[in-house]
């Protein structure tokens, strides 16, 4: 035993300094294998909670609190996109009945020409591949006299 391991001799075991262990890195390309230890209704709630923070913070004035909390919760958000987790909003995207969101409500909106998401009550949220919750969002819908004259919604 020479070099550093053999210094470290000299301290009681409880303050050694262990060698790095080796960790099995992904192919380049490769997406990183999703968590198992926590149920995938853990990381969707946990997931959720995150977004409606960072959403409720995205607001013109900003506290030295809310700019701290920001960084903190875009490093979580980071975080859980490195382990496989993304969450995503819905808002702004053109509606079509056939997406897999879950309307909660539909409101009509003025200057909207077509069927539009104006708002995402619960995001989306994937754990790899996999979808393990589907969004809820409100829809809005343009108000009668506007769009393409139908009056259907």
């Amino acid at each position: 035993m020479t070099g550093p391991r053999r210094r470290q001799r000299r301290f009681p075991p409880e303050f050694r300094i262990h060698p790095p262990q080796e960790q099995p890195t992904a192919a380049v390309g490769e997406p990183e294998p999703a968590p198992a230890d926590l149920d995938d209704r853990t990381v969707a709630e946990v997931a959720t909670r995150m977004w409606r923070v960072l959403k409720r913070f995205s607001g013109d004035e900003e506290s030295r609190a809310q700019r701290m909390a920001v960084r903190d919760l875009t490093a979580i958000s980071d975080r859980l996109g490195e382990a496989g987790v993304h969450v995503q909003g819905h808002d702004g995207i053109s509606w079509d009945p056939g997406m897999s969101l879950k309307a909660l409500a539909y409101e009509p909106r003025p200057h909207l020409e077509r069927e539009t998401v104006v708002e995402t009550e619960r995001p989306t949220i994937y754990r790899g591949e996999r979808c393990i919750q589907f969004g809820h969002v409100i829809i809005g819908v343009p108000e009668e006299g506007q769009g393409d004259g139908t009056g259907n919604h």
